[in-house]
């Protein structure tokens, strides 16, 4: 049948086309019929398609924006099964339509993230907004005995099918004022492990110092206003964080009172430094000295030793180009991050690999690069071959005045 022939790029391209348009309807509050766009692609470019392949489709492009840490239209959830050919191709086609300059930021609901309370995990007691992608625990137990990651494993277990955590200011040291206020809601991955093999920055891997253990998170999102339990919510008192300080709980019958009172509230995804080289595989793992590995059918593939006259390292220029564009449309210019240059021609900079390619081949998403300054760069590189500065360590180079 046409309709399971491999797409072609000008097939993708309207699809890719048809959707941004439908996205920036939508991120505008202006109403559309999605309906309409489809029959439009039914009756010219997508003549070839059937209305269930084209709505597939549209989800494929839902999972890939979502990699991109763009936003997605909320009726087309992300469908994976998109194949690696088609996930570069599709990729490709979005920076080439500008789907990389982001419109302004949404508000969402908690409803319009979690559909029912099932899908809630339980609440998790924090001592201040979420800093980093990760929920932390103490340890168990000594260092490398079997129970050490037990709490962290078993919400690796339970974010299979419940993936979200509501985290609510609570414990012996919460900051003043957020006793009691709900400040996160968080969707959990199935990685674990110790917190300063998933933390990338040394700041807040020593803030974090005395919970060892850390749960990954996908997204994160702040809750806007923080409500709280009583005064907000009207909760009659916070014994819905109790066990909350050591583990992630789910008290009978509360969730649902919790999920009802939160479900118009409010939210904004927090813009937070992810795992460098994070990859979440389907299955609850451990990560140990090296963070999961991407597969190829995930990301573009970097790093291989080819012969061209000499033996050189291969490099993507595709995903520094993806790269470039989301920084541009994180900070309005193209920018150093490192130490804030910025300048309209985003060739004056560098993707900057923090992991260097001579370690080996591996799978590079965009959001793994830095964008960087050529004296920032080769900075980066005077450390050493295999181990380069940090962005921190750089930053912290800037401040000092360079020396």
């Amino acid at each position: 049948m046409a309709s399971e022939e491999e797409w072609t790029d000008e097939e993708l391209a309207a699809a890719v086309t048809a959707y941004l348009a439908m996205l920036r309807l939508e991120l505008s509050h202006t109403p559309y019929v999605k309906a309409k766009f489809r029959e439009k692609l039914l009756a010219s470019s997508l003549s070839r398609r059937t209305k269930s392949s084209i709505e597939f489709r549209m989800r494929n492009i839902s999972s890939v924006m979502q990699t991109m840490k763009l936003p997605h239209i909320e009726g087309y959830w992300p469908a994976d099964n998109i194949g690696s050919t088609n996930e570069a191709r599709l990729r490709r086609i979005i920076v080439d339509a500008g789907g990389l300059d982001r419109p302004e930021k949404r508000t969402s609901t908690l409803h319009d993230l979690v559909a029912i309370p099932e899908l809630l995990m339980g609440v998790k007691a924090v001592y201040g907004v979420l800093g980093s992608h990760v929920i932390c625990f103490g340890r168990r137990g000594e260092i490398g005995s079997k129970s050490y990651f037990s709490v962290a494993a078993g919400a690796a277990r339970r974010a299979v099918t419940r993936p979200f955590i509501v985290a609510i200011g609570g414990g012996a040291n919460v900051r003043e004022g957020l006793e009691g206020r709900v400040l996160n809601l968080a969707r959990a991955a199935l990685v674990y492990g110790p917190t300063e093999k998933l933390v990338t920055d040394p700041a807040e891997v020593e803030k974090l110092a005395q919970w060892p253990v850390a749960l990954a998170l996908h997204d994160v999102w702040r809750f806007v206003d923080p409500p709280h339990l009583i005064e907000d919510l009207g909760f009659p008192d916070r014994t819905i964080l109790v066990g909350a300080q050591d583990g992630i709980v789910h008290p009978d019958g509360a969730m649902g009172r919790l999920w009802a009172a939160l479900r118009d509230w409010p939210v904004e995804l927090a813009a937070l430094p992810s795992p460098s080289n994070f990859y979440d595989a389907g299955t609850p793992r451990l990560v140990g000295e090296r963070l999961p590995t991407i597969p190829a059918s995930t990301g573009v593939e970097e790093g291989e030793r080819i012969w061209n006259l000499q033996l050189r390292i291969e490099r993507d220029p595709l995903v520094a180009t993806a790269a470039k564009h989301l920084n541009l449309a994180k900070y309005g210019r193209s920018t150093c991050e490192a130490c804030s240059f910025t300048h309209d021609d985003h060739a004056m900079f560098d993707a900057h690999h923090p992991t260097p390619l001579s370690m080996g081949r591996r799978t590079t998403l965009p959001e793994h690069l830095q964008i960087l300054c050529p004296t920032c760069h080769r900075r980066a590189h005077r450390k050493g071959t295999l181990e380069p500065y940090t962005l921190e360590e750089l930053r912290g180079w800037v401040a000092s005045g360079r020396p």
